[in-house]
């Protein structure tokens, strides 16, 4: 099931609202939130592409009956979220080393417009004795937790499904879309879901950035997983040599997907008619099997004396 091209439209208009939106907020921050924006855009080549934070108020659509109006409110007041908290995060991964007065003035008053725009929208759908309030408090109380403890607490070793915390306003889209189609009793479940597919998502993600996470000692999944392969205590901290040995010679990714392929199948087993989640799903587990696939490919080549991959796996070890 195509998981994006349904909604392709109705993404366009909202992407058009928000650079609107942020076009007419006080200068230079107007200038600066339309930069920002952009670099998250869908439309825009090379952006990143945060799909579900987007999507997700669409992909309810196989949940509730709701006109594609409030779908795109959900989607707008998404896309405000996602840029309110990167900004915290961009301010929370700082180095202090990196740091020097003033550098996040402008960013700091561009996320307090961004947030005033996240919660005015919310405002319109929902009453202050609502629900929805509840557990707006609870993700955001989520989030909190998750920026502070994921790495004290070594989620990816010892409870997984928290890695999800630090994306949990993401839950937003699909909560309000739920409350608003008076479908409060799949919120528990949809809960769940979402949970499954944002510990991946932050899987893919680790995959990618397992470089940069070294060298900034950020906590990443797989080096968390590479330190309980090898046995190492969660304080050592990885070289780059121990890290490319676990994924080049040590099949380290494959044991990586092997859980975003277990988390898969809990999906399936789901018992919400959810088809375009489950589908964005199985499109980050796909990635992750052909990175792996590649990499022990490239294996295979080296036990039967492929003198470029050796030379290669050389260089990284």
């Amino acid at each position: 099931m195509d998981w994006f091209k349904p909604f392709e439209s109705d993404l366009s208009e909202v992407f058009a609202e928000c650079g609107d939106k942020i076009s007419n907020f006080p200068a230079p921050l107007n200038e600066i939130g339309r930069k920002y924006i952009q670099k998250f855009d869908v439309f825009q080549q090379g952006s990143a592409k945060n799909y579900i934070c987007y999507l997700l108020p669409f992909w309810m659509n196989d949940l509730t009956s709701l006109s594609q109006d409030i779908y795109r409110k959900l989607s707008t007041a998404n896309i405000y979220g996602m840029l309110y908290f990167f900004i915290q995060d961009d301010i929370m991964d700082t180095h202090p080393d990196d740091y020097t007065p003033g550098m996040w003035k402008h960013q700091l008053a561009l996320a307090n417009l961004l947030h005033t725009e996240f919660i005015s929208i919310y405002l319109q759908l929902f009453q202050a004795n609502s629900p929805f309030w509840n557990y707006f408090k609870d993700y955001i109380q989520e989030w909190s937790e998750g920026v502070m403890h994921e790495s004290q607490h070594d989620y990816f070793q010892h409870n997984p499904i928290h890695i999800a915390k630090k994306a949990a306003p993401v839950k937003l889209g699909s909560t309000a879309a739920l409350l608003l189609a008076d479908r409060h009793d799949l919120i528990p479940a949809a809960a769940d879901l979402m949970n499954n597919v944002l510990l991946t998502l932050q899987m893919m993600d680790d995959w990618a950035d397992y470089e940069q996470d070294l060298s900034d000692g950020s906590y990443n999944c797989l080096l968390s997983l590479i330190k309980s392969e090898n046995n190492l205590p969660r304080s050592h901290t990885l070289t780059t040599e121990e890290v490319h040995r676990a994924i080049y010679l040590h099949e380290a990714l494959s044991h990586y997907v092997n859980i975003a392929s277990t988390t898969h199948q809990r999906l399936l087993n789901s018992s919400l008619n959810s088809p375009h989640v489950i589908s964005f799903h199985k499109t980050l587990v796909d990635e992750l099997k052909l990175e792996a696939e590649n990499i022990e490919n490239g294996r295979k080549m080296l036990e039967h004396g492929g003198l470029q991959y050796y030379l290669s796996i050389l260089s990284k070890i």
